[in-house]
């Protein structure tokens, strides 16, 4: 189920209600009993897989504890995951959530293997930690150190509550006014035709997308933030402002943090990092860069965008940084110049069509399309104000002004009227679901 529907409000309203009335002692069980109905409002056989991945992971752990060849059976648990995950890849029916929960377990796994945490004992506890709805269709990717053992002790405050709201109806409303907006100028090219976009057209929907790409996690991020605080937990930042960044590397630190930890700490780390001279860590950022594209999906245009960052990020390592590190005009050009083209290679799957879209933004050897004259600034007058705030949120100052007035009567009106606002135009437009669902 959809955080930006009708339905999941109504869910969420209902399950706080009953959430906030429940004697403390019995919350673990209906935090549990609403995570899976959530999944299962959205696909029975989907939350079916779900309950199935978490009783056979929280089985591993166990074994994995008491067996003395830790070290062969995690890496044995690892590759039950692993596999079971490329299936499902491969025959392209993904379970929703199963590319994050999947992570999420092995991190749990290797951390029991490593003697960084004991096995969980609990399985209220465990299913608890799998299904908690917030984080359990686009993470953030948690730890179960971070969440898990905390999960028979919510801390629910006032001021989590006003947090978590405040969070919620930003990121809601960001989905709705911004990145659902965005949307539709990408889905009017592709109707138009990428063969018939003028240049200056064909940069505008790629500079459009990377910004509802952001826009879409960010607001997706906050509200999964927002309902856990409201829930007295705290789930980690997963975006930190990646349009501040100053290289490529740097782009990927800030951009879906969680996500990036893991491969840092469970791919690139153990493989040797950067301690074993020049050409190991050029090979270890590649392999990482490699399993990045393949999570992502098994294609062609994954594989480019995954790759081209690897080689960018190997050149900014060995030649650029200290260039990029000299001047903060170049080194923002740099990364605006070149993240948009690797969102491109990221949307469209079509490698026969994502050439011809590079042949609009090169148009070095001409076209053989009909291209279409006096739309850009049909399009540009038509998007500019979405356009806009979607520049402004990629920025700290619209969520620190928010986070500042919102706690004042004038603010909580003033939120109260965007999210009523937001739920009127979202019952209008109707749903559209996080693009990252498909993931």
């Amino acid at each position: 189920m959809n955080f930006s529907s009708i339905p999941f409000l109504w869910f969420l309203a209902a399950f706080l209600m009953l959430y906030g009335l429940c004697p403390p002692r019995w919350r673990r069980l209906l935090l549990l009993t609403g995570s899976v109905v959530f999944m299962a409002l959205g696909s029975v056989i989907d939350a079916l897989w779900a309950l199935l991945f978490a009783v056979v992971n929280f089985i591993l752990g166990i074994c994995i504890q008491r067996t003395s060849q830790r070290k062969l059976t995690m890496a044995l648990a690892v590759a039950v995951n692993v596999i079971a995950l490329t299936t499902f890849k491969l025959v392209h029916a993904l379970p929703v959530g199963i590319s994050f929960y999947t992570f999420a377990f092995i991190t749990y796994l290797v951390d029991i293997g490593r003697g960084d945490l004991t096995a969980e004992y609990d399985l209220v506890r465990f299913a608890n930690y799998s299904f908690f709805y917030p984080k359990l269709l686009m993470g953030p990717i948690t730890r179960y150190g971070e969440l898990g053992v905390d999960m028979d002790r919510p801390r629910i405050s006032a001021a989590g509550l006003q947090n978590g709201l405040e969070r919620f109806v930003t990121g809601f409303a960001m989905k709705v006014f911004i990145a659902d907006k965005l949307a539709i100028l990408w889905n009017e090219l592709v109707k138009t035709g990428f063969e018939s976009l003028p240049v200056p057209l064909a940069w505008l929907g790629a500079f459009s997308f990377s910004i509802q790409l952001y826009i879409e996690w960010q607001s997706y991020t906050n509200m999964a933030v927002g309902i856990a605080s409201m829930l007295g937990y705290r789930l980690p930042q997963n975006f930190n402002y990646p349009y501040l960044a100053r290289s490529i590397g740097d782009y990927y630190r800030r951009w879906h943090m969680t996500l990036t930890r893991w491969f840092k700490d469970y791919v690139y780390i153990p493989l040797g990092g950067s301690r074993a001279g020049t050409v190991r860590t050029v090979v270890n950022i590649l392999i990482v860069w490699l399993l990045t594209s393949l999570w992502h999906g098994v294609g062609w245009n994954f594989l480019l965008w995954g790759m081209s960052l690897g080689v960018f990020i190997v050149i900014e390592k060995l030649w650029l940084n200290p260039l990029l590190a000299r001047s903060k005009v170049l080194s923002h050009i740099w990364v605006l110049f070149l993240i948009p083209l690797t969102w491109v290679c990221f949307k469209i799957e079509d490698i026969a069509e994502l050439g011809v879209y590079f042949s609009r933004l090169f148009p070095f050897f001409g076209t053989d399309g009909n291209v279409v004259e006096g739309v850009f600034w049909m399009y540009l007058k038509q998007f500019a104000v979405y356009l806009i705030l979607g520049v402004l949120f990629s920025f700290p100052l619209p969520e620190k002004l928010i986070h500042r007035f919102g706690k004042t009567w004038v603010g909580s009106v003033a939120l109260a009227a965007i999210f009523w606002w937001a739920v009127y135009e979202l019952n209008r437009s109707g749903n559209n679901p996080f693009m990252y669902l498909n993931f």
